[in-house]
């Protein structure tokens, strides 16, 4: 009997084995046990059978010992387990995708109906005590250990139990679900780079403690195949530390992985892709609905796998990063012996799903809210906008017209949300081309409606990561050690509810199944951050600029990332890869802290500076023509127009010759819509990847900055910048070397600033210009370091500087009437409501929770009602949110609304068997309320969720009221204060930065003077908030191609130079530190009138004074025409004094200078050969100036006109291309149309040939019959 077994056993096990002999088996029949030792496994047959990727191959399998038990009285309840001592597999890396081996089909099983043996066969559990696998490529080897590996069946809620709850049956769709678990107790993973570039890198090495991997498979009763598969990954938290060599190690390893990986995927997922979609749905026969058959389809329904997904549940991952000696350490001295960056990521998710269709929704995917997040409708836009080109491409005919009576539909046909409809109806896009007044109907094409077929058939490969909260710890040093970690980038989850997570990214790949070359659109990156704290720390920026060029270098050497897009756009397509990219932070705040300086008794001086903005956006790709909004090209058009109104005259003051343009021909092409990318005519998936993705737009809607820590304000914020909307391009040469940037505000920018905010900014700007010195220095150090540059241009309308002064009436009480002050520079009477497009939000608004949602559109919901508002919670202190109240109310509200999950479908069903009844009776008895258990464990996991809501909540209802918690009256400071404000018009900045040498040239006119001698603190923030509504900003021409009058000579221009200079030696003669560096401020003021009281004047002198002593800045001045009223307002200090008489100053022609020793010189201008060159010396000759004007007028306009030369050149060279490709195809027709000719005279003489022959032929029999 044992000998019958072992040969049927030897019969079957010899296909997948070498070598099996009846020796290796040790057998027991009756007592349902074996043992089979030293298996060697048929590597090539396994390759496929396991169907592992076609970029990897199995070169060997072995196995020790292998033991199993069968208790064959229970093969319904209990396992078949089967125990593995020592298994050792072996890989290696294909180039190419490999083939399926031809032996490997005839061991393949043969599809048949599932039966028992196959639930006996499924329920199978495995033991292994190690595994160790090996892993070879060319760049590179690894070896994977782990220890303790299970494969057992788990009922739908994870815990062991009888075999038939560990399947579940559907009765309608005839499909069957099981529920495995793979674990490991430890796992370790080594892996070392062994290429040229990289032999002199460590070793990667990466330790793994207990796994548990939940395994959901979906199988087809019919024929046992498997339809779908959910595979959930979930390792304890990770720890991992790793060196800057090591990183650069991973990156080699991937780098080498990355091509086979890819080229084998595309094919095999395509192929898949096709399957699923042709494979047959078996329906079984309607039964009568009952109570037992209903509840098993429901519990199918929710355990279903819908769609083949994979994910990872991390619940926390640390990683250390530390640097090595050499081009990735700093030389700043607090960085020489190195530092170590933490980064904390917790509850982290990542999803994949592969063959998901276009035109499903994803309500199925499991913590997916899909109507909370806007990447849905940046989908379902980019994805009608594709299907409306694409049909404009390849069928621009006109949609026939019918005269057959159109049918009205019963029910007109639901859009589904990503802008796919899942039905090519022929009349779907044909209704807005009929005329409304003919009672003929339209029908679409045949070409129109293939299209519309292939367009159902779009498939998506979608990656989406979820973090709940990360934390970035400062650089800790050797000079830091002892000191607590300080978050350098944290999140702020009481602004959120508490299961919004803090990161949020989308990556979606377009395909269709099979071998199809169809248009497809572009792939498209998403990616939005809920609120965080982002610390400004010099030594972590320093610290990190030269970590990561040193490790990213790596991605570009190893050919893992494709190097950046050069060139102007109108050349070749882009070396980069075309991708569509969105990114949004939600309420960012950028927090710049006070240093060792600060003194705690002054009670003005603040602590910290937020700079913050209730949405920042960056992308590539531009929004519709149609939205009146920024990130369109006619915005860009705008802000260049802009840009060349307010630019001084080209080579006068504060421009030179030599100064760069910020205005790049980019821009220039990018918003007339001439720098498309050509993909030709023949029909490709990037047939449609036409429009440039090199130019980025950024918006912040809007920003502000509030000062806070102050004892006078309560520690609550202090406003520094009113809430301006800012919106900015850019465009990048050779890589990111050369970086063009153009930018513009709206509205009016209101400033306000005191004498210990002005020390804040002061030692901040000190710090910063230490931060970029080092920076720079670093940069130089890089191997690849070349002749950068950077230019910025910005535009701002209007600015208003208010310097908040000690009152001058210390005794005087505030009337608290609105009207008993004046308005500073605006005034009641100019009071108006700007233009929604202009207008940004005021202290009012954004202190009471609510954003205009003219400039800022966070989320489109409505606010919550006040009686569906949770009671605040009585601990809680209301004081550190007050600076992120704006824009709450919307925000919350609108994710509150995806909290609501659908309701489910019910499936009516039956059991039909006793089985099943049992089944169905302990699967409604352990069932839990979740579909699976291993995201249940790790939602549950996430700490802190109620409390995330209780804050968020009692934020959105104390903000709601401006009456309790504004700025004028939570801070209700009664001490009296005097304002001067100050304000600017018209201002043009420009920023350049190259070759060590940096300028920054300002422009502006207007200059005026308001001042107020005696106003209570909080009304005056009142009316610093009123300003912005106050301001409305001149109208532009409505002619976009009318080009824009010059602009005359600004009366305040400024030019800040500073130039880099050799670095000094040390005793050895080596360079050592910073290198030093001069500076230069040049200034001209022309045709002003100011006039100030004498009090404020003396005022604005003690303003300015500074608590350090700094080495003077060299500085030139030159003053034209400009009148000074001083008024004396101090009382006389004698009652016979005759009363104050004000003071006029008349400055006709000035010159001001500085040089390093700090001595003032005043003098009227030098007419020397040194001083007529430069830019700050008036010319006498009013003749000479109006020429240089027409000159310099003239030669803008020669060059505008030689840029729209080029542009015509190159549309004329793009027309002779297409005349010369007509020809050539119109001579092409003609050969084709003689060849046709010919051939048709070459067929008409065979035919008579053939015809002579039959003739012959007839003759000849005919003369053989004579015969």
């Amino acid at each position: 009997m044992v000998t019958i077994i072992k040969n049927q056993l030897l019969k079957h096990l010899s296909r997948y084995t070498k070598n099996l002999s009846p020796e290796q088996i040790n057998l027991s029949a009756l007592r349902g046990s074996g043992e089979l030792q030293d298996l060697t496994l048929d590597e090539d047959l396994l390759t496929d059978l396991l169907e592992l990727p076609g970029w990897v191959r199995l070169t060997s399998a072995k196995c020790n010992k292998a033991t199993f038990r069968i208790q064959w009285t229970k093969l319904k309840t209990v396992p078949i387990v089967l125990n593995l001592d020592e298994v050792h597999i072996a890989l290696e890396v294909c180039e190419e995708p490999r083939t399926m081996n031809p032996s490997a089909a005839s061991a393949m099983p043969i599809p048949g109906k599932y039966s028992y043996i196959h639930k006996v066969i499924d329920g199978i559990s495995v033991a292994v005590n190690q595994v160790q696998i090996d892993f070879n490529c060319d760049a590179f080897t690894s070896s994977v250990q782990i220890s303790r590996v299970t494969v057992e069946s788990r009922t739908p809620d994870g815990r062991k139990g009888d075999l038939r709850l560990t399947r579940m049956k559907s009765p309608d769709t005839g499909q069957l679900l099981i529920f495995k678990e793979l674990e490991w107790q430890s796992a370790r993973v080594e892996a070392k780079p062994h290429g040229v570039a990289d032999a002199g890198l460590p070793p990667l090495r990466l330790l793994l403690g207990n796994t548990h991997c939940r395994i959901v498979i979906k199988k087809r009763l019919a024929d046992c195949s498997v339809v779908g598969s959910r595979l959930v990954l979930r390792p304890e938290p990770v720890a991992w530390a790793l060196t800057d060599g090591q990183l650069r190690a991973a990156l080699a390893c991937a780098a080498a992985l990355a091509q086979p990986v890819r080229r084998a995927t595309a094919a095999a997922t395509r192929a898949k892709a096709l399957r699923k979609i042709e494979e047959p749905r078996e329906q079984i026969q309607s039964r009568p609905p009952t109570g037992d058959r209903d509840l098993l389809a429901r519990m199918f329904a929710k355990h279903d796998v819908r769609e083949t997904s994979y994910h990872l549940l991390a619940p926390r991952i640390d990683l250390h990063l530390c640097d090595d000696p050499g081009l990735g350490r700093s030389e700043k001295p607090s960085l020489s012996n190195g530092g170590a960056l933490q980064v904390t990521l917790v509850s982290m998710q990542a999803d994949l799903f592969p063959y998901h269709k276009a035109s499903n929704d994803r309500r199925h995917w499991r913590g997916y809210r899909e109507t909370a997040t806007p990447h849905s409708q940046w989908l379902s836009q980019a994805l009608s906008s594709f299907c409306g080109t694409l049909l404009e491409s390849l069928d621009p005919r006109p949609i026939v017209p019918s005269n057959k009576q159109a049918r009205q539909s019963d029910k007109p046909e639901e859009p589904v949300s990503n802008g796919i409809s899942p039905k090519p109806a022929a009349t779907q896009n044909s209704a807005s081309n009929a005329p409304s007044t003919n009672s003929t109907t339209s029908q679409a094409s045949p070409t129109r409606t293939r299209i519309l077929e292939q367009l159902g058939k779009l498939m998506t490969t979608c990656l989406v990561l979820r973090i709940d909260d990360f934390t970035v710890n400062k650089v800790s040093t050797g000079f830091r050690s002892r000191e607590a970690p300080r978050p350098l980038v944290a999140a702020e989850k009481a602004t959120l509810p508490g299961d919004a997570g803090l990161l949020h990214a989308e990556f979606t790949f377009f395909y269709y199944p099979g071998d199809v070359c169809f248009p497809v659109p572009a792939p498209k990156l998403y990616v939005q951050v809920s609120p965080v704290r982002v610390s400004v720390d010099a030594g972590s920026v320093v610290w990190l600029a030269a970590f990561a060029p040193h490790v990213g270098r790596a991605l570009l050497t190893d050919g893992l990332v494709p190097p950046p897009a050069s060139g102007p756009a109108s050349g070749p397509a882009p070396v980069g890869p075309y991708l569509d990219v969105r990114m949004e932070a939600i309420m960012p705040k950028l927090v710049l802290e006070a240093g060792s300086e600060h003194v705690p008794a002054q009670r003005d001086r603040p602590r910290e500076l937020h700079l913050c903005t209730a949405r920042a956006t960056l992308t590539n790709v531009r929004d519709s023509p149609r939205a009146n909004t920024a990130g369109t090209r006619a915005d860009l058009a705008s802000i260049l127009a802009a840009l060349r109104r307010a630019a001084p005259p080209r080579g006068q003051f504060p421009a030179s010759a030599d100064d760069l343009d910020p205005i790049h021909d980019q821009f220039v092409l990018h918003a007339d819509n001439l720098d498309d990318i050509d993909r030709g005519s023949a029909i490709s998936s990037e047939m449609l990847w036409r429009e440039n993705r090199a130019v980025w737009c950024v918006r912040v809607e809007p920003m502000w900055a509030d000062f806070c820590g102050a004892r006078a304000t309560n520690y609550k914020p202090a406003p520094l910048l009113d809430a301006t909307p800012l919106t900015a391009w850019m465009c990048f040469e050779e890589g990111f070397s050369r970086i063009y940037v153009v930018a513009r505000t709206c509205g009016l920018a209101g400033l306000q600033l005191n004498h210990y905010q002005m020390l804040f900014l002061m030692r901040q700007l000190e710090r910063i210009s230490e931060m970029m010195s080092w920076l720079a220095h670093d940069a130089a150090r890089q191997p690849d370091a070349d002749a950068g540059s950077i230019v910025v241009g910005v535009v701002v309308p209007a600015v208003e500087l208010t310097l908040v002064l000690p009152s001058n009436c210390p005794g005087q009480e505030s009337s608290r009437d609105l009207d008993s002050v004046p308005l500073d520079s605006s005034s009641l009477q100019d009071m108006k409501m700007g233009s929604e497009a202009t207008m940004a939000p005021s202290v009012i608004d954004r202190d009471s929770g609510v954003l205009a949602t003219t400039s800022v559109e966070v989320f489109s919901a409505q606010p919550l009602p006040a009686e569906e508002m949770p009671p605040p919670s009585p601990g809680l202190n209301f004081a550190g949110l007050s600076s992120m109240r704006r824009g709450l109310t919307s925000l919350v509200s609108s994710l509150d609304g995806a909290l609501r999950d659908d309701a489910r479908s019910d499936a009516a069903s039956t059991a039909s068997s006793d089985e099943e009844r049992y089944v169905l009776v302990g699967l409604a008895a352990e069932s839990p309320d979740d579909a699976d258990v291993a995201f249940r464990e790790f939602e549950q996991g996430r700490g802190g969720a109620s409390s995330g809501v209780e804050v968020a909540a009692e934020v959105v209802e104390r903000s709601s009221s401006p009456s309790d918690h504004s700025l004028t009256s939570s801070c209700r400071r009664r001490d009296l204060i005097s304002t001067c404000t100050w304000r600017l018009n018209n201002i043009h900045v420009v920023h350049q930065s190259v070759n060590g040498k940096s300028c920054m040239r300002l422009a502006a006119d207007d200059l005026r003077t308001d001042e107020c001698s005696s106003i209570p603190w909080d009304e005056f923030q009142h009316k610093f908030a009123m300003r912005a509504r106050a301001f409305s900003e001149p109208r532009e021409s409505a002619d976009p191609c009318e080009e824009p009058a010059p602009r005359d000579a600004p009366r305040i221009a400024a030019r800040l130079l500073r130039t880099e200079l050799p670095r000094q030696l040390d005793h050895k003669g080596e360079p050592t530190g910073l290198a030093p560096f001069e500076e230069l401020l040049e200034a001209r003021v022309r045709d002003l009138s100011i006039a100030l009281n004498m009090s404020t004047a003396l005022a604005l002198a003690e303003f300015i004074e500074d608590e350090v002593i700094v080495p003077p800045m060299p500085l030139e001045v030159l003053i034209d025409n400009v009148k000074l009223h001083l008024i004396e307002d101090r009382l006389t200090r004698s009652i016979s004094s005759p009363p104050p008489q004000p003071l006029d100053i008349d400055l006709t022609t000035l010159r001001l200078t500085r040089d390093n020793a700090g001595v003032v010189r005043l003098g009227p201008p030098i007419s020397t050969p040194s001083t007529i060159a430069s830019p700050a010396t008036p010319q006498p000759q009013p003749e000479l100036d109006e020429a240089r004007e027409k000159i310099d007028r003239l030669s803008r306009e020669n060059e505008e006109l030689r840029k729209r030369l080029g542009t015509l050149a190159r549309i004329a060279e793009d027309n002779r291309e297409l005349r010369a490709k007509l020809e050539e195809a119109s001579m092409l027709r003609s050969c084709v149309h003689a060849a046709q000719q010919e051939a048709a005279s070459l067929l008409a003489d065979k035919q008579q040939l053939l015809d002579a022959m039959r003739v012959m032929q007839e003759q000849l029999s005919g003369c053989r019959g004579k015969r």
